[in-house]
């Protein structure tokens, strides 16, 4: 890929260059209960980081839209693998309007795969397509990913788990749809470590 191939820098302001965009929240914030972050909305490309069980994949799906093409890590792996055979990347993954990329574990031991990886999304950049990229769980340094795209084509996500209240009110959520009273939620906001999955199985084994 030559350097006439790459998306031209987005446009600066008066106020210089535009700089990485991040946003931290649950991701109960991000699925559609009240209004994104402006550059969530605006920018194309969104990688989304965080813990296991955390709510990426959840969060991705929703923003990247009912259209996108939607490639889990084993399809990432198997896109690699025709790249590194072809030496190119096919026009259904650099044209299609909203994909998301699950991305791979243990990247950072395969350069060229990195490399690749980081060559589709800057031709994704620029063009008005949107992109969603969801942090591998292991192995892949996502630092490296995202400084293929300039700054001002990029956001950041960074999802955390509830605390305090939020705990609570999804534990008592949670009873709702499992039929129960939710006083048994007030025992699963001191579970540590305090996951979506530790507080159902909690409270699943109450309803039995």
């Amino acid at each position: 890929m030559g350097f006439s191939d790459l998306p031209p820098d987005p446009p600066t302001d008066l106020q210089g260059p535009p700089l990485p965009a991040l946003v931290s929240g649950t991701s109960q914030e991000f699925l559609g209960q009240k209004p994104l972050p402006r550059v969530i909305r605006d920018r194309s490309m969104v990688f989304i980081l965080g813990p296991d069980g955390v709510g990426k994949s959840t969060v991705a799906r929703t923003l990247a839209g009912e259209e996108a093409l939607i490639l889990a890590d084993a399809d990432v792996l198997d896109e690699l693998s025709d790249h590194a055979r072809t030496r190119q990347w096919t026009t259904r993954l650099t044209q299609t309007a909203s994909l998301l990329l699950e991305c791979p574990c243990f990247l950072d031991r395969r350069p060229a795969a990195m490399d690749a990886l980081r060559t589709l999304l800057r031709l994704r950049a620029g063009g008005g397509r949107r992109t969603i990229v969801v942090e591998a769980g292991s192995g892949t340094a996502m630092e490296t990913v995202m400084e293929a795209v300039h700054p001002g084509y990029r956001a950041t996500i960074v999802l955390r788990f509830p605390i305090g209240r939020g705990r609570l009110r999804f534990a008592k959520r949670l009873c709702h749809e499992l039929g129960i009273s939710d006083v048994a939620a007030r025992d699963t906001t001191e579970i540590e470590p305090w996951t979506y999955a530790t507080v159902k199985t909690a409270l699943t084994t109450e309803q039995q």
